[in-house]
């Protein structure tokens, strides 16, 4: 199992267990949705706001969906 994997099957036991999306910086679900509802829309911002993805960056996709997901909830 390479290391994308290992860390996508990690993060999903750890998302269903309390909402963990970056588990290098230990932040959540809710942060982030809570970052893009404040004012911070793009992936730039919401990283530097929250440190999500700041690491090692495997998380970036799933940032970038909640992203989306909140962005397009906004509409």
């Amino acid at each position: 199992m390479g290391k994308r994997e290992l860390y996508i099957e990690q993060r999903l036991q750890q998302a269903q267990q309390d909402g963990v999306v970056c588990l290098c910086k230990q932040v959540s679900d809710r942060k982030i949705r809570k970052a893009v509802q404040a004012g911070h829309r793009r992936f730039v911002s919401v990283k530097r706001i929250t440190g999500a993805a700041s690491s090692c960056g495997l998380c970036q996709p799933f940032v970038e969906d909640i992203i989306e997901e909140e962005k397009k909830k906004m509409r």
